[in-house]
This record gives C-alpha cells, structure tokens and sequence, in this order.
C-alpha cells in the first residue's frame, strides 16, 4: 500500500481535493451562533459523515459552507467570531504543534511542512524569512471564489491566535498583507490582528511574526512530543479515509439499481442496509426527493448516451430504467421539449 504522504511533506493519492472537517466544524458553529438558520445547510454532501473519526471530507464542501455562512456570520465578526470558538485540538493534532515545538519558528515550520493535516493538498503555507522576522504567507487555489476575501481574512488570523495561544501571550505582528480591498472602517481588523500595519490590496494574504518572537521558547516546549506530534501529523494525513457524503453513496447505489433495470425505493433501501421510510427522510434532510435524484440520473444518462453513442432508443431506455421506450421518449419531451432526434443531431457538449 502506498501512503498519501512522503516524507518530504508532500501529498499524494486519495486525498487530492479533500480537507479535514476540522476547519468546516469550526464554520458551521460559528454560523449557527451568530444564528444561520440551520435549514440552509440540508443538501449539503458531506455533511452527515462530518463528525466520523479518521475522515476527510470533500473540499467542496467546505467551500459551500464558506458561501453558506458569509453574510450571516461575517455581519457579526466574521473571523474572529470563529476562531472565538477554537480551542486547542480543535483543529486537530495541527494545532498541538504550536504548544510542544522548540519555538514559535520551529512551530510554523512544522504547521507549515503539515498543513494538509487540516486543509487541501492544493493550499500552501509559505514562509519567509526577512532581516524583521518570517512571514507566513498563505496561497490557495480559490482566488476566483466569491468568498476568497473572506478565506484571506481568516486564515492569518487564524495563525495569530495558534501562535499567541503556543506562545501563551498575545503576539503582535510587525505586519499583516490582505489581498481585500480596504475597509470603510479598519477598526475591526486591527482588532482581529493586534496591529494596526495592514497592507490591502497587497497579493497572497500575510502574516510577519518579529524575530524575537520566533526565537523566544514556547512555554510548553516538549521536543520528544513534538517529534511524536510530526510523526503523527504525516500519519494522520497518509491514514485519513477521504469518504463519499451519505448522498454520494446514495448515487452509486442508484446507479447500480438503474443498470439492472427499473429501480424502485425498496431495492436502493436494501443496498443502502436501511429502510425505505429512512431512505426518503434521509433524502429529505439532503434537500432532495427520490423522484428528483432518479430524474437527474436518468436525463444526464440519456443526454449522454444520445449524444456520444449509436444506441437506439429502445437501447438506451433499458439502460436507464424505463419500462419501454414510449416512457423514455415522453421523458425526453418533459426535459428538452423535442425528441431525441434533435439532441443526437446537436453532436456532443
């Protein structure tokens, strides 16, 4: 078996487009406190496997709880309010890493090296040393995300509040870079970062820690522990089990049944070790029917099979489940508003 990650930090395999549900944990609370109507999240993959140990969840959906939670939680402090809610641990062994190391610059160095303990293969924590100190720069792949300014507020404060809390006093930055156009009213973020050297506009999202905090020894230094805690971050992240949303596994064994013929509730219930009164409410807490995942199904199979295959309709109606070729052809109507002659004609997308 080949692990995920290599010795040199870097990851490989099952865990591309995952993070740990540390982080979106920490979201969701922080929504529900500033009072996000907890409605808004049903549909959402990933969401019902969140709490399991040993997991990382899809990427996306720390991403839609991001758009989820932008104006309710951000109208009531946004960053600080979630990381108000952190505890050491609560982001995993990533964060113990700031309390053992040697020092602070030992700490950023081995959260840095383990930064996929908690986010994206794709997300980088950069450091770099200056004549003043090191600055921790993060870089991610999302700068196109509606909610990318508010990913770039978090995460230097974010490091802030880690390194205050392994240094056990409150740091202040020699400066912090944004990449947010300035605020009407910069109160709130020399709050949120101890500091009032704030550069806008100013590219990948920044923090610089003073040399003599980075030198200074953290109170609870353990170098044994910290080697055990590095080991264990590697492992964590090489051992995590990227798993599929109770939705997602929901489509696999509907596509299964649909391959075998007409499917019906009872049989996909079966597949799924539940009962069919359980397999609906479980699609309603998704946000989504049986009727409408079939009917989602069925068109994208049909658009594709159409489009990029020979097949004829009485084909391609057994498999995708109909029961005669006259279903399939009404179905294309309700869908398209012509027949299936006009979809195989227009070639593939």
């Amino acid at each position: 078996m080949t692990s995920n990650v290599m010795r040199d930090g870097a990851v490989a395999g099952n865990v591309k487009n995952t993070v740990s549900p540390h982080l979106t944990r920490l979201l969701i609370r922080a929504g529900l406190a500033a009072g996000l109507d907890q409605r808004r999240l049903a549909g959402i993959p990933g969401l019902t496997v969140l709490d399991e140990p040993g997991i990382r969840i899809p990427t996306a959906t720390c991403l839609r709880i991001w758009e989820v939670i932008s104006g309710t939680t951000w109208q009531a402090g946004g960053s600080k309010r979630v990381m108000e809610l952190w505890r050491p641990g609560a982001l995993g062994v990533w964060d113990y890493l700031f309390s053992v190391s040697g020092t602070l610059g030992d700490a950023l160095a081995a959260c840095s090296r383990h930064f996929t303990a908690i986010a994206d293969p794709a997300d980088r924590l950069l450091l770099t040393p200056g004549d003043d100190g090191v600055t921790v720069t993060y870089r991610g792949p999302y700068r196109d995300h509606e909610q990318y300014p508010l990913i770039a507020e978090l995460v230097p404060h974010m490091l802030l509040q880690v390194a205050s809390s392994g240094a056990g006093r409150r740091l202040t930055p020699l400066r912090v870079r944004l990449p947010n156009p300035a605020p009407t009213l910069s109160r709130r973020h020399v709050e949120l970062y101890h500091t009032a050297k704030i550069e806008y506009e100013a590219g990948d999202p920044s923090i610089t820690f003073a040399e003599a905090d980075v030198r200074a020894p953290l109170l609870r230094a353990d170098p044994a522990l910290a080697a055990i805690l590095d080991e264990h971050a590697r492992l964590s992240t090489a051992a995590a089990r990227p798993v599929l949303s109770w939705l997602d596994r929901f489509h696999a064994a509907l596509e299964t049944a649909v391959a075998d013929g007409p499917p019906s509730v009872e049989l996909v219930a079966h597949r799924l070790a539940m009962s069919p009164r359980t397999l609906q409410r479980r699609l309603r807490e998704e946000g989504t029917t049986w009727r409408e995942e079939l009917e989602r199904l069925r068109q994208s199979r049909v658009d594709r099979l159409l489009r990029e295959s020979s097949l004829s309709v009485e084909s391609i109606a057994a498999r995708v489940g109909f029961t005669d070729p006259r279903a399939l052809r009404r179905a294309i109507h309700r869908w398209y508003g012509h027949g299936p002659a006009a979809i195989r004609a227009s070639g593939p997308t």
